[in-house]
């Protein structure tokens, strides 16, 4: 089994572990146990620390997936790669703690009533963040030494585990919420360290700067490379949380709330591609070292496909769903139904496109994708301007599912035109036709009456989900659509049958 199909694997079990556990946590126990303005609280200083860690890294992490190639030498400590980020996401952190502290006067100014209360935590943005740079540091790193697996079981489980313990703490009245959200900040400085113990338990922490040894052309290029991918980076983090903040600052942290839960549930459908990305970004990386453009088309070609299959069985499986899912939620969050349909729409469009983006951004035309997420921004600023007032939440999910579309759109035709690779064959469109094909027929069952149990609604959703994946899944198998399917398949019934 090839390393890519192997560690993709291997991670998408762990983050869909981490996904059941983030289930009970964020899909049911926060919207139960905490009011709407609080969980709009967690949704936003996440999305903001994101933000802030992007640029507190400034590019560095980007710069790697490229030029870590030229870096590696473990006889050299790989060169100082590691002290090299570390020093430079310190020093980015630095200004990001100054532009928070000369930004609150504006954020006090422009926040009233339920917003009120993400001025009373405002500075738990400073610790979040550094706690969520230096994670994406080590974890960056342990993926360019051919590691994916820790950094995703840390993140997308552990992390996730941690928070659902500190839930249930604060259900079971043992904190007061101030103490709950310093339990909850435990989770991401925890796993941060335990990122940075796995580099140590493989012998690969190195910090000393004596190897550090940059040869002139390599520091420009660097630089210039670093410089591009953090407007990047953060261009793509600014497209994530703009529409929370914009809710936020239109709506209130009530609405914010109900649209993070949303965002959580559209969230799943794109676990494969995120396993995906951290494990054939470096491998690209190298195929452009060696100019080795057909290992790069066959990446490409089978990214598409497979991710395109995993969502629209993950889609299909939610959208079918949904109305048994929101029985188990508060009713007011019923005005996120279509928000998880239009964000999940985006988040399948985006991985139907597959690893376009890495292509590009690890060629020589890097540049233009940094274009390409400059124009996004603004795109997207101005269609949240005009939906939201007219359509709420669902406004702003239209917004982005659009934006996702154009920008994918975008990378798509320029990988196209600049290296000939197109992706796409009469597989993917009837991936597309079984999905909705599957889908109308897992929705003409008739769901659990209004008063039915708990236990009926849970048994229904099994039944459907099982349908689903039965239906789908057999059609993929049965037509050979994905030969990556059909060969892991053999294997696994020849080792265990």
């Amino acid at each position: 089994m090839g390393i890519i199909k192997r560690q993709t694997i291997q991670s998408s079990v762990y983050t869909y572990a981490g996904v059941a556990v983030g289930f009970l946590t964020q899909g049911l126990l926060f919207p139960n146990l905490f009011s709407k303005a609080q969980v709009g609280l967690l949704t936003l200083l996440i999305s903001l620390a994101q933000v802030l860690a992007q640029f507190a890294n400034l590019g560095t992490n980007g710069a790697g997936g490229r030029y870590f190639p030229y870096f590696r030498n473990p006889d050299r400590q790989h060169n100082g790669y590691l002290f090299l980020t570390s020093l430079t996401t310190l020093i980015g952190f630095g200004l990001c703690v100054l532009g928070l502290w000369l930004a609150r006067p504006w954020f006090i100014a422009n926040s009233g009533g339920e917003s009120a209360l993400f001025t009373d935590y405002y500075y738990l943005l400073i610790p979040l963040t550094l706690f969520t740079v230096y994670f994406a540091v080590f974890d960056n790193y342990s993926r360019l030494l051919y590691n994916p697996v820790t950094g995703t079981v840390l993140q997308q489980f552990v992390q996730r585990l941690l928070i659902l313990l500190a839930g249930v703490i604060y259900w079971l009245g043992w904190v007061s919420f101030p103490q709950f959200l310093g339990l909850w900040l435990l989770a991401f400085f925890l796993q941060t360290m335990l990122m940075i113990g796995s580099v140590v338990r493989d012998k690969a922490l190195f910090l000393h700067r004596r190897f550090l040894n940059l040869d002139p052309e390599l520091r420009r290029n660097l630089t210039r490379y670093a410089a591009l991918t953090l407007t990047t980076a953060l261009s793509s983090q600014i497209i994530l949380t703009i529409d929370k903040v914009m809710i936020n600052s239109k709506q209130g942290l009530g609405d914010t709330g109900v649209y993070g839960t949303a965002s959580y549930f559209a969230a799943v459908i794109a676990v494969p591609a995120t396993a995906l990305y951290k494990v054939s970004g470096a491998l690209i990386a190298e195929s452009w070292k060696t100019n080795d453009l057909d290992n790069i088309a066959s990446i490409y070609r089978k990214s598409c496909l497979n991710q395109l299959i995993a969502g629209c069985l993950v889609f299909v499986g939610v959208a079918a769903n949904l109305p048994n899912v929101f029985r188990f939620l508060p009713p007011s969050y019923e005005a996120g139904y279509y928000v998880i349909l239009w964000l999940g729409l985006g988040k399948l469009i985006d991985m139907a496109t597959g690893v376009n983006g890495i292509i590009l951004n690890t060629s020589r035309f890097y540049t233009y994708d940094s274009l390409f997420f400059v124009v996004l921004i603004f795109i997207t600023i101005a269609a949240n301007q005009y939906l939201i007032p007219r359509f709420g939440i669902n406004g702003a999910a239209i917004g982005a599912a659009l934006a996702t579309f154009l920008y994918n759109l975008a990378r798509t035709l320029f990988v196209g035109f600049a290296f000939t690779m197109q992706p796409f064959t009469w597989r993917n469109g009837l991936v597309v036709l079984l999905g909705a094909g599957v889908w109308w027929i897992a929705v003409q069952f008739p769901y659990p009456a209004p008063n039915a149990t708990n236990t009926r609604v849970l048994l229904d959703m099994a039944v459907r989900s099982a349908l689903i994946t039965g239906l789908f899944g057999g059609a993929v198998v049965g037509f050979n659509l994905s030969s990556d399917i059909n060969q892991t398949i053999e294997q696994l019934r020849k080792r265990y049958l």
